[in-house]
């Protein structure tokens, strides 16, 4: 049997729902708008195989990897309504971290060495803020919607450790040790976060903050921020600068990047 639900009253509902920014929710939006447009009254009833031929559509402005996580997470959401709904996106569909698009390279391991000492130097707009997202994805591995979806209320610390709980792309939570570093960049963060009613306060909300205190955007603004660091970096003599990545930086490269601290 086919579900009545109505998927644009899905759509919505999800959108409502997610802690998702405020550029986030209209760019899913307007995905998951064409994708029901595209499948009309089969939208409860699509296939993988019509799922693939969307995402590897060459005329599409993001990558498929993006295209996947949208569509598996409206399912996943409409199967929180219904349970008769079965999603059509294959798990096995998104390509790993390390799969990067040309264009979107991993640092090395000196040049992630040497990011460090950018977010450590930087002194821009609430540096403490890029610091943070900065350790979180390089020295914790997070992509940028893992950073962003973190509430202050998912950082757990116990008597020897820090833990977060990391929201994952197939759905759920998984709990996961911050690096002493990772965690010593947080907590440096949190006095220098901003918070304003009814988006977030000092115990609860988003982690990482805008200045009006709202959560940010998970595709540009770490993506911008990164990039910022990176061009603002004035090395020692001798030391080679990171501008050239300024232009081509992203969360993602970052994430699959070497991990300066383990060696």
């Amino acid at each position: 049997m086919t579900s009545t639900l109505d998927p644009h009253h899905v759509l919505a509902h999800w959108l409502l729902t997610k802690p998702y920014g405020e550029e986030t929710r209209g760019d899913y939006e307007r995905e998951v708008t064409r994708w029901i447009q595209h499948t009309g009254p089969n939208i409860w009833s699509s296939t993988g195989r019509q799922v693939r031929d969307w995402v590897n559509a060459p005329d599409r402005p993001r990558t498929e990897a993006w295209r996947i996580s949208v569509l598996r997470g409206f399912y996943q959401h409409a199967q929180e309504l219904d349970r008769t709904i079965a999603n059509p996106v294959p798990r096995g569909l998104r390509p790993a971290v390390d799969g990067l698009p040309a264009g979107r390279p991993a640092l090395t391991r000196a040049e992630s060495t040497l990011y460090i000492s950018a977010l450590d130097s930087y002194n821009g707009l609430m540096p403490e803020r890029a610091r943070a997202l900065g350790y979180l994805v390089l020295g914790r591995g997070l992509r940028a919607h893992q950073a962003v979806a973190l509430d202050i209320t998912d950082i757990i610390r116990e008597q020897h450790r820090t833990t977060a709980r990391v929201t994952l792309k197939g759905g759920g939570t998984e709990i996961q040790e911050l690096p002493p570093p990772v965690a010593f960049a947080v907590d440096s963060y949190l006095p220098h976060r901003r918070t304003a009613a009814p988006d977030s306060s000092p115990e609860a909300g988003p982690l990482l903050t805008s200045g009006r205190g709202r959560r940010l955007d998970s595709y540009n603004s770490p993506r911008e921020l990164l990039r910022t660091v990176a061009a603002a970096y004035t090395p020692a003599p001798g030391v080679f600068p990171l501008a050239h990545l300024a232009h081509t930086l992203t969360a993602d490269g970052l994430a699959a990047s070497p991990n300066p601290f383990l060696g």
